[in-house]
């Protein structure tokens, strides 16, 4: 009887140990991610460099940039053969990698490039006559870019 005693309080530990630890855990995902989404933009943008707060700005406005505008991540295949492409047609461009912005900045980046692709995928381009090209599709970029 000792021993069925013992084996079960062993267990009882064990068990409370766990799940302070999960809670522990939990609180620190939780809170981690309340500071994140109630630190203003503002205060996110200083951190900044002035070119990084220049694209996210483009970004959420492309229609003023004068040229292509391109949604891109830094690890797309996709994207750096867009890129790859625009450079050797000599097609002048902007790019951003929203991924290398921080979270909240990259929902609000990611929220407006569905505007233009709502299936998100990348890169999605934005031609500065307002046609939209999503993925590399070499044929459509010679033909709306290259005259």
């Amino acid at each position: 009887m000792n021993n069925s005693i013992r084996g079960f309080e062993v267990a009882a530990t064990y068990l409370l140990v766990i799940i302070g630890f999960l809670l522990i855990i939990f609180g620190i995902f939780y809170f981690k991610s309340k500071r994140i989404k109630d630190e203003p933009i503002e205060d996110i943008l200083s951190r900044l460099t002035q070119e990084e707060q220049t694209l996210y700005k483009m970004a959420l406005k492309p229609e003023n940039v004068p040229n292509t505008f391109i949604y891109a991540l830094s690890t797309c295949h996709h994207c750096k053969k867009t890129r790859e492409f625009l450079d050797e047609n000599s097609v002048p461009y902007t790019i951003i990698y929203i991924d290398k912005y921080p979270k909240q900045l990259y929902k609000n980046l990611l929220d407006r490039l569905k505007i233009y692709n709502p299936r998100g995928s990348y890169p999605t381009i934005r031609l500065a006559n307002g046609q939209i090209i999503t993925g590399f599709r070499e044929h459509a970029l010679r033909e709306a870019l290259i005259k």
